[in-house]
């Protein structure tokens, strides 16, 4: 099967990636290259990481970002939203909420183009719109082993994630200074307008000695963070699509302290891998932390957190959508 896959222009996929859309096609691009059932042409961001037996384009190459239009079974867009491609079968593979996408997207759209959410709650969101259901994210567990001693009592808190306004670590540090705890504060700054007046006013004065902002890690460093912090603090605002980082903590044994915003009810189970309630309810939470096991944070990983489930699931969908184009508009996963 010809399967032509779409990335992000803007941003290149790699192990290290910080944005779960592109850390989800790193994933997907990697199985394919191992594999003979599909034939993989990727368009994506200059810089990416390149696989074998995977031909790579970089959007720059492409005069007027004109794609090639040359025997595709299969298109699958992950995460390049401006593109609506109507000369083969296409999935479109929606990680965003559904305000954070231009409304033509969804109008009018050829009866080849097929949506496919990451998670229960996304789905139910966007409702009728989308008639492929929904492939939960996934990660590889073999990358996050389960630490099997409990964190330091000055261990410090990590919030692992954008800098912005809607994932709110403005409320993660405010829970860390009410509770007297140290917070790693981990993730980049985007280059939108925004965002850099965000980090500038409400973040920046804040940092110090204990609040230390660490730029995106590498994947070791990443893995070192979560064997050392007492726990994760997810305080977004937003209603959250899914949650790496959630599903790396859970395979590492770490417990979350999140809100009940999007999915994030499905990826933190309340009192068994976290606590889900307000940012203000943080800092009690941090007393409820012993009754967390590691142990059934990892096990709850791999019962639904699998990449291979996920990779398996993807490939399913590829050979229906290929093979039955039109009818396939009417499937659920």
């Amino acid at each position: 099967m010809q399967v032509l896959m779409l990335t992000y222009p803007g941003t290149p996929v790699g192990p290290a990636a910080c944005g779960g859309t592109e850390q989800m096609a790193f994933l997907l691009l990697r199985a394919w290259s191992q594999q003979r059932e599909f034939a993989v042409t990727w368009v994506g961001a200059a810089g990416s990481v390149h696989f074998p037996n995977v031909e790579f384009i970089a959007w720059e190459s492409l005069p007027g970002g004109v794609l090639p239009p040359a025997g595709w079974d299969l298109i699958h867009n992950e995460g390049a939203f401006a593109v609506r491609t109507a000369f083969a079968p296409t999935l479109f593979t929606l990680h965003l909420a559904r305000s954070l996408y231009p409304a033509a997207l969804f109008a009018e759209r050829p009866a080849t183009l097929h949506f496919q959410c990451v998670s229960r709650g996304q789905w139910q969101l966007y409702g009728e719109a989308v008639c492929c259901g929904y492939i939960a994210n996934g990660i590889d567990l073999q990358q996050f082993p389960v630490r099997h001693r409990a964190a330091a009592n000055d261990a410090p808190l990590l919030y692992l994630g954008r800098i912005c306004p809607e994932k709110a670590p403005h409320l993660a540090i405010a829970a860390a200074r009410q509770a007297k705890r140290r917070l790693w504060l981990v993730g980049a700054v985007a280059p939108f307008p925004a965002h850099q007046e965000y980090f500038r006013r409400q973040i920046a004065p804040q940092l110090g000695s204990d609040i230390c902002w660490i730029r995106p890690p590498d994947l070791d460093s990443k893995r070192t963070l979560f064997q050392e912090a007492a726990a994760v603090l997810i305080p977004s605002r937003i209603a959250e699509t899914s949650s790496i980082v959630a599903m790396e903590a859970a395979a590492s044994g770490v417990p979350v302290l999140a809100t009940r915003a999007g999915a994030l009810p499905e990826i933190v189970a309340d009192g068994e891998t976290g606590f889900l309630g307000s940012p203000d309810d943080f800092p009690g939470f941090l007393d409820r932390l012993a009754q967390i096991d590691p142990h059934a944070c990892r096990d709850r990983a791999e019962r639904l957190f699998s990449s291979a489930r996920m990779i398996a699931s993807y490939a399913a969908l590829y050979r229906r959508l290929a093979s039955h184009p039109h009818a396939a508009r009417s499937c659920n996963l």
